[in-house]
């Protein structure tokens, strides 16, 4: 297994809040997803940790890959 860096944003949080426009209080995506922000998972490929972010964070909810970066192998 291998760690790998990933870097994840919300498209539609990033649009509203570049746009100036405000929230929906029902929202329940953190206002921080405008920008990338960074995580590590342990994933046996560069596609595999691509997968697994992608179930945490959905495409259909607006997230996006925006970086994946090899750090180590996780001995």
């Amino acid at each position: 297994m291998k760690v790998y860096e990933i870097g994840v944003y919300n498209s539609i949080i990033r649009k509203i809040i570049r746009s100036g426009g405000t929230l929906p209080e029902h929202n329940n995506i953190s206002p921080e997803f405008e920008n990338t922000l960074y995580f590590e998972r342990v994933a046996t490929s560069e596609e595999d940790a691509r997968i697994r972010v992608n179930y945490e964070y959905p495409k259909s909810l607006g997230y996006v890959i925006d970086y994946v970066n090899k750090v180590r192998d996780n001995e």
